[in-house]
């Protein structure tokens, strides 16, 4: 059965229940019931009466109720004859004609002797409709739990990522959905194992240039002589090398599942002590001051390369984009923040969505290495938040070790 046919049925179902109940209570006469229920309420008091007239007792009646016999009785009653018989409000009153060794008897009574049966009938009426309610939200919470169990079901497969995927076989709405889902993770497993492959060969591939590279710029910087003006390039080549090392390093830990990532405890301080002394090129020449305001040592369980890597990207664009002003590093127990005093960032770039590749942005390298900043903190479990005007920019990293966010 589809799931649109169980939503069908369930409501043909309780638009049927609601229909019956309708023509059950339109084929009850409430006079009737009320009459009949006044009727047998007389029923004690009437045997009462027999009893006292047998055995010559005096018949004592109630204030709202008048005993007649054939002597005294209204002509009005005189028309009736054995059984109950009454009107109905405004003028409201209950006749009872009964006979005794022979005789007839008369016993009347007023509405207001039988008020407390308009209040039952009423109550049970209300009990009537309250169940009826509650019989309705018991068949909708069964149908609603029958028909979103299988949807809950296949949710949960799809988080665990348990496969195979449950209902594939299935003919109905939910089997459709279940095999999109299962052809979609396929699909995605499929680009992540090559996308994992891609970054895991073009970084094994680029490891031997680049050292080879960096093992040149480092002999040069030994060999040339103190006063070459051919220093500063071979400096900057070293420098420009170990920092894609780095940034490769990086991307290969990017391309792994989180929960493949080796965690330690990392003492944050010395991280930034050395991305701080790293920074010096940037700062060379400006008036800029670099201050780190750490009290204690902080230590996250973490990954040390990724935790670098952010640490350095943060600091090495507010050092290169400062032109004037102060850098501080802010290090608190489970909290870092690097606030400069530069311009802030371009007005194309969201501060809460980085995106790589921006049609208007700055061609300098801060929108990718921002964006590598937000992926890596991302797959850390940290969490980031960004200030920025016209006077500068403010990082703010909340850091949770794994025992925290489980």
């Amino acid at each position: 059965m589809s799931l649109r046919t169980r939503i069908t049925v369930s409501f043909v179902l309780l638009m049927a229940g609601a229909m019956c109940f309708i023509a059950v209570v339109e084929l009850v006469d409430y006079d009737e019931v009320r009459a009949s229920a006044v009727s047998r309420a007389q029923d004690g008091e009437v045997r009462r009466l027999e009893d006292a007239i047998r055995l010559g007792s005096p018949r004592v009646v109630t204030h709202d109720s008048q005993l007649y016999d054939e002597e005294n009785v209204p002509t009005v009653l005189r028309q009736y004859g054995p059984g109950y018989h009454g009107e109905p409000a405004p003028n409201e009153w209950h006749l009872r004609v009964f006979d005794v060794e022979g005789k007839r008897y008369y016993l009347l009574q007023d509405g207001e002797h039988y008020a407390y049966l308009e209040h039952l009938i009423n109550a049970f009426a209300a009990l009537v409709i309250l169940t009826c309610v509650l019989c309705a939200y018991w068949i909708g919470r069964l149908t609603s739990a029958h028909v979103i169990a299988p949807i809950t079901r296949l949710s949960e497969a799809v988080q665990r990522t348990s496969k195979p995927f449950p209902y594939q076989d299935a003919r109905d709405e939910i089997g459709v959905l279940a095999r999109a889902f299962a052809q979609h993770s396929d699909e995605l497993e499929r680009f992540l194992h090559r996308e994992r492959c891609f970054a895991g060969d073009a970084s094994h591939e680029l490891r031997t240039p680049l050292a080879i590279i960096a093992g040149a710029a480092e002999t040069l910087l030994h060999q040339l002589p103190p006063d070459s003006h051919l220093l500063p390039s071979a400096d900057r080549i070293l420098r420009t090398t170990q920092e894609m090392q780095r940034q490769l390093t990086c991307l290969l830990l990017l391309s792994r599942s989180p929960a493949s990532l080796s965690l330690t405890d990392v003492p944050l301080r010395a991280i930034v002590q050395e991305c701080m002394a790293r920074c010096a090129p940037w700062l060379a020449g400006k008036p800029v001051t670099l201050r780190l305001d750490a009290p204690e040592e902080v230590t996250v369980v973490t990954h040390a390369e990724l935790a670098h890597c952010v640490v350095w990207n943060l600091l090495r664009n507010a050092c290169q984009y400062t032109d004037r002003g102060e850098v501080r590093i802010t290090l608190r127990e489970g909290e870092l923040a690097i606030a400069d005093t530069g311009p802030g960032l371009p007005p194309t770039i969201d501060p809460a969505q980085f995106s790589r590749f921006l049609p208007s942005a700055r061609q300098d390298g801060e929108g990718l290495g921002l964006s590598i900043v937000q992926r890596v903190v991302e797959h850390l479990g940290w969490q980031m938040k960004v200030e920025t005007s016209a006077q500068g920019c403010r990082f703010l990293l909340h850091l949770s070790s794994p025992q925290a966010r489980a």
